[in-house]
């Protein structure tokens, strides 16, 4: 019969555990119990009850090769459970504290039997003291309590659950009460229902979220499907102009591609650099739907050409409250200074686009950057031009 410990164990709350991972949580450990002083419902776990609040108890281990005989008169609260240790060493742990001892049990299932005697006594604060007769500083009662327990472990071939074997003392009769009021814990069909239910609820609210933030991105309400299969710079048209993008989306590709070159040409003219004699072949280009000549597709020689000197870049700093939505900055970006030549060269490139959708959308939104403070009757001028895309509402 191997000891493998035999000591005092320091307990806080009346609590001691005996753990091969992470220590028992109370509740789990003891619903569905008929005992309350060894709790084993959570796996890898005992959840010890003593007497004594806080102080040291006497505690032994004890490990046979077969079931021992039934515990001895002299341990009045008597409680067997099935256990199996989650690793080779187990510790016993106090509340609040690392393991007082490792334990070697090897892995596999174990009956175990849990002997208390003195709880009652143990459960007095002084314990077998008298306090008028403990001077003061005097704290060697805690050292000696009343109460001394045993746990007992044995091969066991089947989970029997849990038992109590005696009862006789006011404090175990109080735990197995609790541990009776507790719910039961759920079955294995519930767990695994449980879990199904928690992953639909996921997969549920990520459905949710991508949803929303896919109404957010188009400015509103969600995309069709079209609309969806539109790549590039398309979102802050959405967002500006919610009603036009939708009229702009079911007009149809030569529509489509007559808007792009429409708001390309106007954005130019706004700019001042509408009637430049050189840029002609590009825009017969566009009109034929064929791809821009070369000269035409480098932007900085482009827009050197237009200047008549390189262009400069500036840097801009701006400050603006953390986390601002873009749907709150976007005014006051548009309403800024702006560069009209650098805004309307865009349009150029978006109307070559080989989608005409996106190639309306970019340059409608070059068009969009280029009027800045005067878009309202840019957008007005659209709508004028392609009575087809004045619509309201949702277009899917």
């Amino acid at each position: 019969m191997p000891i493998l410990f035999d000591g005092r164990l320091p307990v806080a709350y009346g609590q001691g555990y005996l753990t091969s991972r992470e220590l028992p949580d109370m509740d789990r450990a003891f619903a569905g119990q008929v005992n309350g002083l060894c709790g084993a419902g959570d796996p890898g776990t005992l959840f010890l009850m003593t007497g004594t609040h806080s102080g040291q108890v006497n505690f032994t281990i004890e490990v046979y090769e077969v079931e021992p005989p039934p515990a001895g008169p002299a341990w009045e609260e008597v409680v067997e459970v099935s256990f199996m240790p989650r690793a080779a060493t187990v510790g016993l742990v106090p509340w609040g504290d690392g393991a007082l001892a490792e334990l070697g049990l090897p892995r596999r299932l174990y009956r175990v039997r849990y002997c208390a005697a003195g709880m009652d006594e143990g459960s007095k604060p002084y314990g077998a003291f008298d306090p008028d007769e403990i001077e003061d500083g005097d704290y060697t009662y805690m050292d000696q309590r009343p109460d001394r327990y045993l746990l007992c472990f044995w091969p066991d071939d089947k989970d029997r659950g849990d038992a109590i074997l005696r009862r006789t003392s006011a404090s175990a009769a109080y735990w197995h009460n609790w541990a009776a009021g507790l719910a039961a814990p759920p079955t294995l069909w519930e767990q695994v229902e449980a879990v199904e239910r928690e992953r639909e609820e996921q997969a549920r609210r990520a459905a949710e979220y991508r949803r929303r933030e896919e109404a957010r991105l188009w400015g509103g309400r969600p995309p069709s499907d079209r609309l969806r299969q539109v790549k590039g710079n398309v979102h802050g048209m959405a967002r500006l102009d919610r009603d036009l993008v939708d009229g702009v989306a079911g007009a149809g590709d030569e529509t489509q591609r007559r808007i792009a070159i429409w708001a390309a040409r106007r954005a130019f003219a706004y700019a001042g650099v509408g009637d430049l004699d050189w840029m002609a072949p590009a825009w017969a280009a566009l009109e034929r739907g064929e791809p821009l000549p070369a000269e035409y597709t480098d932007s900085k020689a482009l827009w050197t050409r237009i200047l008549g000197a390189a262009p400069t870049t500036y840097s801009k700093v701006s400050l603006r409250p953390l986390y601002e939505s873009l749907d709150k900055r976007l005014p006051r970006l548009l309403d800024g200074p702006v560069d009209r030549v650098a805004m309307a060269a865009p349009a150029l490139w978006a109307a070559a686009e080989p989608d005409p959708l996106r190639a309306a959308l970019e340059a409608l939104w070059a068009g969009v950057t280029t009027y800045a403070q005067e878009r309202s009757v840019f957008l007005d001028d659209v709508r004028r031009a392609f009575p087809i895309v004045d619509r309201k509402g949702p277009s899917n």
